[in-house]
């Protein structure tokens, strides 16, 4: 079947959950009205969007939750607020371009203790058979927080996306870090996976802050 093309439509608000697959979508320039996209019942991500292109496009917020997100290309989206997709889990995922505030996060704190775990342990399980995940390496951003996936599972710029560990952050030394740079490894710490990408955003007015504060972890061996 071939996808679907959509040129400078825009997408009402939508609001869809439980299992079922979305995708096959090539669409520039479009506007989305926002809504809901999201379950929270299936620690297997039974709520699947994939084969989807977006240039261009521009969205509300959308509540994004429990999707497994699968050959997705992002070039250049705008949104008015942070878009946090939770207990999300990603597989051959490409932004590039403007990207909006972005934070991957675990699942909603409001669910009980027992479903967060199972969404925790199910993308553990989803990302051992995951060769990459995200391709952020030509993504700007102006704050970005990519905790919720493996760090040696995206493809990253090394000039400003580092790549920490939890074996190397456990054993550091802080003496003489600043705040922000033990702040970063207090989170490689208590990441759920082996490694963490921190990014230092190139669109934000901290950028040079944050770069000389991984700079410095880099230096010192803490970080790649």
């Amino acid at each position: 079947m071939a996808a679907t093309t959509m040129s400078k439509e825009t997408i009402a608000h939508t609001k869809l959950g439980g299992s079922q697959t979305l995708g096959d979508a090539d669409l520039t320039g479009c506007t989305f009205k926002g809504g809901t996209l999201a379950q929270y019942e299936d620690p297997a991500f039974g709520l699947r969007v994939h084969d989807v292109t977006l240039r261009d496009c521009r969205t509300a917020p959308f509540v994004l939750h429990g999707i497994e997100f699968r050959n997705i290309a992002v070039d250049r989206l705008t949104c008015g607020a942070r878009l946090t997709p939770r207990a999300c889990v990603f597989q051959h995922v490409t932004l590039s371009g403007a990207m909006p505030d972005l934070m991957l996060m675990p699942a909603h704190s409001s669910l009980s203790a027992e479903v967060q775990e199972a969404f925790a342990a199910g993308a553990e399980h989803y990302y051992k058979d995951v060769d990459w995940a995200l391709d952020i390496s030509q993504g700007t951003f102006k704050d970005a927080e990519f905790s919720g996936v493996p760090g040696h599972l995206v493809k990253r710029d090394p000039a400003t996306q580092f790549l920490l560990h939890r074996s190397s952050a456990e054993h550091a030394d802080t003496e003489g870090l600043s705040d922000r740079a033990r702040s970063y490894l207090a989170k490689a710490r208590k990441h759920r996976f082996d490694s963490i990408v921190i990014v230092a955003p190139t669109r934000s007015k901290y950028f040079d802050a944050v770069l000389a504060d991984l700079e410095d972890l880099r230096t010192r061996g803490l970080a790649e």
